[in-house]
């Protein structure tokens, strides 16, 4: 696995007289490892009851914030764990190496604390982020004369960032690009054209905030990402900016990715189901926050199917019926089966005909008499919401959907045999790309996206198309 070191003194803030001499490592993966030689004292002395000698035990605590440097590099380590400790501690008091784990890094600045609110912007490339904006800053010009003396260019086109405003901070995505080139070549019969274009996301706080104070906006961003990609992306790179004299100051935030697609998989762009050809990024962004905040737990848990797709396929099953239930309870809250005044006067009726019985029967009643939906019409109401074309394509029948899932939802959380045999165990994967391909519908809708890119999704993206007809044909087999 690939990494990056960086040698210098190590230490925590609170004693800064107290350097070790180390290694920080940032592996591919974002995972961080610090390598000391020496260690802190993680050892307490405490005098025994009678005050005779002393007893020594290992204080297992975590160093919060540690400072570094390493050559022109300073550094914040945040969230320090210590993972090894050796030294013959209890002999000479000495420790000769020492391991820590660090939940993120910043290098280019050393916080006193890590509420401090100094960060004036956040930046964030995602996997497909510019596939996703469907533009280009870079095109090919042709010049001046006829056929075969015109001269071709690359040149780069200036286009304006495109912002979004929600809450107290503004969302920005701009087109950067560098070594642009192309070179003709007419006696050696070639063309030589080449470069590099990327796509930033900017997020700036209408105050400065501390550096916690991104990681939401950013995650979510990431998932509308996933969302619209149908497939999981991953951060490449997150950077914050914090000004000092006047001065403008990088700072690169490394630290282990929920996500990121691994070098050997293929670079295929694949159907998107979402992108800026389809809706304007001034509208998309305050939208999907505002959608995700309604209904973050459903939606941690649906793209947390994608960012993590290895498991056992009735867990996953069950992950995504969890899902859809929060999902519909977030977005579809004021639904019950009795309209409320009717149900709060019926429930009244019934704790008077049983005033008679004892307290107990009484109280049973009372906190088990409920007006919620059931399993089965939250699922048929989360399929009603979606372009009906769009969803008669992707589930057929829907009243067979939404009884399977509900079977395999109260089997796997039973632990019935039912789960382990039987004919909706066969079709436990389809039911489970169906679904998340329905709450994905779901979520666009709630978008304002119009009908026809819904249908799009499910005639033209490959793996919603082929899985789809998978489970239509399953099911009607079974009739």
């Amino acid at each position: 696995m690939d990494y990056r070191t960086w040698r210098g003194h190590w230490w925590a803030p609170s004693a800064p007289e107290e350097k070790f001499s180390g290694t920080l490592y940032c592996y591919e993966n974002g995972e961080l490892k610090l390598e000391l030689i020496g260690g802190f004292n993680l050892y307490v002395e405490e005098k025994v009851a009678d005050g005779v000698g002393y007893r020594v035990r290992r204080d297992y605590h975590d160093i919060e914030i540690m400072h570094g440097i390493s050559g022109s590099d300073i550094f914040t380590l945040l969230d320090n764990t210590c993972t090894h400790t050796s030294g013959p501690r209890f002999f000479d008091g000495s420790i000769t190496e020492q391991n820590w784990s660090s939940n993120r890094a910043l290098r280019g600045v050393q916080l006193e604390r890590v509420d401090s609110q100094i960060f004036v912007r956040g930046h964030l490339q995602l996997e497909r982020l510019i596939h996703w904006s469907d533009q280009s800053s870079l095109k090919i010009a042709i010049k001046g004369g006829g056929e075969g003396t015109s001269k071709r260019s690359l040149e780069r086109e200036s286009i304006d960032p495109i912002t979004a405003a929600h809450q107290d901070m503004t969302v920005a995505l701009r087109f950067l690009s560098n070594n642009i080139r192309y070179d003709d070549h007419i006696v050696a019969n070639k063309r030589l054209a080449g470069g590099k274009e990327w796509a930033v996301l900017t997020c700036t706080p209408n105050n400065p905030v501390a550096c916690k104070d991104f990681d939401q906006i950013q995650k979510d961003l990431q998932d509308l990402l996933t969302l619209s990609a149908y497939r999981p992306c991953g951060a490449l790179s997150r950077s914050l900016v914090y000004e000092t004299e006047g001065e403008a100051k990088d700072v690169e935030v490394m630290g282990r990715q929920i996500f990121r697609t691994p070098p050997s998989q293929n670079d295929t762009p694949g159907e998107m189901i979402l992108s800026l050809s389809d809706v304007e990024f001034a509208d998309i962004i305050p939208k999907w926050l505002n959608l995700k905040s309604r209904a973050r737990t459903g939606c941690n848990i649906l793209f947390g199917l994608r960012y993590i797709e290895k498991g056992y396929v009735g867990t996953r099953l069950l992950g995504v019926a969890t899902a859809a239930e929060s999902i519909h309870a977030a977005l579809r809250s004021k639904t019950s089966p009795i309209p409320k005044g009717e149900y709060r006067k019926l429930k009244k009726k019934i704790l008077e005909a049983i005033s008679d019985e004892r307290d107990e029967l009484q109280d049973f009643v009372n906190k088990g008499l409920h007006n919620n939906p059931t399993y089965n019409d939250r699922m048929l109401e989360l399929a009603s919401i979606p372009d009906g074309d769009a969803v008669d394509l992707l589930l057929g029948d829907r009243q067979r959907w939404a009884t399977a899932l509900k079977r395999s939802r109260n089997d796997l959380a039973h632990a019935n045999e039912r789960s382990a045999s039987g004919d909706e165990h066969s079709q436990a994967f389809h039911l489970l790309e169906v679904t998340y391909a329905l709450l994905c519908l779901v979520l666009l809708s709630e978008l304002g996206v119009s009908r026809e890119v819904q249908k799009r999704a499910v005639e033209k993206n490959p793996r919603i198309s082929f899985l789809s007809s998978q489970f239509r044909e399953g099911t009607a087999d079974h009739r």
